[in-house]
């Protein structure tokens, strides 16, 4: 049975949709399209999102936490635009919202171009999100250039992973990769040897990656499953203490798998040319 309401958030307030399924359980900020937590019913119901417990709800300010929307750019931009584009920033609409054959819940949702966006992004553009929330979670990301010309284009699936200690996380699918470790002087591409596990702060960018990442921790494990190109790892370790929305205590809940298309694996969209995107996270 399908139950779906809008409730609000912190003020001043952000309109949230939650989704309650026979299958799984999610909720979604319209404000950048946000996946905030995503609940599969088998195995115990646990959650796979972190969201920290110092996130600011609050227009125009990105929500610490779940899966936030990073495009059209990735990190920083180099003409000092915000960090990790407007898309996880802009309200977004509600298009649908659909019972699957199997029981899963699909809602879709778009952002289209505005005065705003083009002085950011010199470009009419439309995004489209499609989330379905069944025993796993799917993200189905469409951007169409509707401009005249091309559009370099970065973005990834931001996701903040749930783990009971990211000290005993353990991540496989990413041995024989070159990284870009953003830590270091230079920003030196370097090789992955075998299982990843963090042991302090940790910003890598991993290129031209395999489909498939698992997460092991001491309660389980998340898999991922992406078409995307990229593999972002990061945790901000003691770092988080200067952080007002993590906070020294809390950085040991999660670390961050992201999948996406960045730095080397950047795209061009042609004119008129829709760029396509995909993740699945399950258990």
């Amino acid at each position: 049975m399908f139950l779906g309401r809008f409730i609000w958030g912190e003020e001043p307030g952000l309109p949230l949709l939650q989704i309650e399924g026979e299958l799984g359980s999610a909720v979604i900020a319209l404000q950048g399209a946000h996946l905030l937590s995503f609940i599969p019913k088998a195995k115990g119901g646990r959650e796979l999102l972190w969201r920290s417990p110092k996130a600011v709800f609050a227009q125009g300010k990105a929500i610490r936490g779940g899966v936030p929307l990073c495009m059209p750019w990735f990190g920083a931009h180099p003409s000092g635009l915000p960090s990790h584009g407007f898309a996880r920033v802009s309200n977004w609409d509600v298009l649908e919202v659909e019972i699957l054959s199997d029981g899963a819940i699909k809602i879709a949702l778009e952002l289209a171009d505005s005065a705003a966006t083009r002085a950011l992004w010199p470009h009419a553009c439309l995004f489209r999100l499609e989330v379905i929330v069944g025993r796993t979670l799917s993200l189905q990301l469409s951007v169409e250039n509707r401009s005249d010309t091309a559009a370099l284009f970065s973005q990834a699936f931001h996701s903040y992973l749930a783990v009971p200690d990211v000290q005993d996380v353990v991540i496989s699918g990413l041995g024989l990769c070159t990284y870009v470790d953003t830590l270091l002087d230079g920003r030196p591409r370097l090789l992955q040897e075998g299982d990843l596990s963090v042991q302090a702060l940790t910003d890598r960018v991993y290129l031209d990656v395999p489909a498939e990442q698992v997460i092991k921790h001491s309660a389980g494990q998340i898999k991922i499953v992406s078409d995307t190109h990229s593999a972002i790892v990061w945790n901000p370790w003691e770092g988080a203490a200067k952080m007002a929305d993590v906070g020294a205590e809390h950085y040991h809940g999660f670390v961050c798998v992201e999948r996406g298309d960045v730095l080397d694996n950047a795209v061009s969209i042609a004119a008129g040319g829709v760029y396509r995107a995909s993740m699945t996270l399950s258990e």
